[in-house]
């Protein structure tokens, strides 16, 4: 049996989004781009900004980075969630035992210790931007 590795592994999770920016007139370094019709879903993590008196419109994504996290069953980790956009975050932990609830505000960092000992998913979500703000630790055999 190998012996479990007992150094604290620290990883630093953003909260960011991702905006694409463009317009319905275009310019001249890229063609007009129509502003879409279909709806985005709801949850607040998709956002779309319809077109102003220029043209110009926005799409933004929240997300977390990094979104995903490997680690191996029985490694001590230490997760610290950091605001940097979005005003704040109701964020979940749910799998292999875990179920941590908390809020987080832009320039805040919330620091959570785990061990997950078997292998799995751990979710991480918000609740505040769904359903594009999801990520996940991946728990490997040892």
């Amino acid at each position: 049996m190998p012996a479990q590795c007992d150094e604290v592994r620290d990883f630093y999770i953003k909260t960011v989004h991702l905006d694409g920016n463009t317009s319905t007139k275009g310019d001249a370094d890229h063609k007009p781009e129509a502003f879409p019709t279909a709806p985005l879903p709801d949850g607040g993590g998709l956002v779309l900004s319809k077109p102003d008196a220029e043209g110009k419109w926005r799409i933004r994504a929240f997300t977390f980075e990094p979104s995903q996290i490997v680690v191996k069953a029985g490694e001590p980790i230490r997760l610290h969630f950091v605001g940097v956009q979005g005003m704040s975050h109701d964020i979940h932990l749910e799998g292999d035992g875990v179920d941590q609830k908390f809020s987080l505000e832009r320039g805040n960092m919330h620091t959570v210790d785990l061990k997950p000992e078997k292998p799995g998913i751990i979710e991480i979500e918000c609740y505040t931007h769904q359903p594009a703000m999801k990520g996940e630790i991946v728990v490997l055999p040892q």
